[in-house]
């Protein structure tokens, strides 16, 4: 892109402009692509701190979903602009799709039958026909909407305003608690907030039906995960399919790595070549807006951002 020139932050924590080693007090960038190499790897913290003081920098692309994190709520009180990611909702709700299906037509017990050479098929249950709350349904929860649509299952969005455009009905959070005994599987894609933070208690669990699925893909801290192992103990839900939670990496002392109603996997829903390269085009896209003064996909308000965390 014509008029750019690139500082890039290298795995050894250093900044180079056109291959030569600069210093922070050397550049003054507008913008700053907070991606996902960075985000997955120790040097985040010290990306962030370049961020955080660089008196410069007016806006900053991250490829989080959400702006929970407190180094956010920092970028947003010293005046950043914010765009969020949305690249990874194509991988999560496959891995929504994939996960509940796995439940329903226990392709393990297939492959014991096979090992053995034993000629007994399985049983399984069909999506058809189920109901499905997503709760917080935005980018990620329309995508996995979309996706259990296509296999008759009937939705519920649950969102704080607005509609859902892929949701067979919308309702607001308030409401939720009520429609849960219809609800076979239930989904949590919600941003970590005041408001969300510990939604998944003793209360939201007792509700939901018997042999309901309950699945999180959004934060760790949207459930209570003590009382959710005593839902689970006394068989409501039925399984939890976790993929985030408040302390990461799980530690190996947390018991839900050995319940036998719990799958785990390590935060990796959207772990695909796919989210990179989605990642890549939106950082494109809107640093191309962002040269040009037009409006940023994806921009969350400052105020919205600091006032989730008060």
């Amino acid at each position: 892109m014509g008029g750019i020139t690139p500082i890039l932050f290298q795995r050894d924590g250093t900044l180079t402009r056109e291959g030569k080693e600069v210093s922070r007090d050397e550049i003054s960038p507008k913008g700053s692509w907070l991606s996902l190499d960075v985000l997955i790897t120790k040097r985040v913290f010290d990306y962030v701190d370049h961020i955080l003081n660089l008196p410069s920098l007016e806006w900053v692309q991250s490829t989080a979903a959400g702006f929970d994190n407190p180094l956010f709520v920092e970028m947003a009180k010293k005046g950043m602009r914010l765009t969020n990611s949305d690249a990874q909702a194509v991988a999560i709700s496959e891995f929504v799709l994939g996960s509940v299906l796995a439940e329903f037509q226990n392709p393990t017990a297939r492959l014991q039958k096979q090992a053995e050479k034993k000629w007994e098929g399985i049983g399984f249950r069909e999506i058809a026909g189920t109901t499905w709350m997503i709760v917080g349904i935005g980018n990620i929860g329309n995508e996995v909407a979309k996706r259990a649509r296509a296999f008759d299952a009937h939705i519920i969005g649950v969102k704080r305003t607005g509609e859902s455009p892929e949701a067979h009905e919308t309702i607001r959070p308030a409401d939720m608690k009520a429609r849960l005994p219809e609800c076979d599987i239930v989904v949590f894609t919600s941003p970590l907030n005041k408001e969300t933070h510990h939604m998944g208690d003793a209360a939201f669990f007792a509700a939901m039906k018997k042999d309901a699925t309950f699945v999180n893909i959004g934060r760790g801290g949207l459930v209570n995960e003590t009382e959710l192992i005593s839902a689970l103990d006394n068989g409501t839900p039925a399984v939890a399919i976790l993929d985030v939670f408040e302390t990461e990496p799980l530690p190996e002392t947390s018991p839900l790595w050995d319940h036998r109603r719990v799958r785990v996997t390590p935060h990796s829903s959207p772990k695909t070549d796919g989210t990179q390269l989605r990642a890549l085009d939106l950082f494109l896209e809107n640093l191309a807006a962002f040269v040009k003064g037009a409006p940023l996909r994806n921009e969350v308000p400052s105020a919205t951002i600091i006032g989730s965390a008060a």
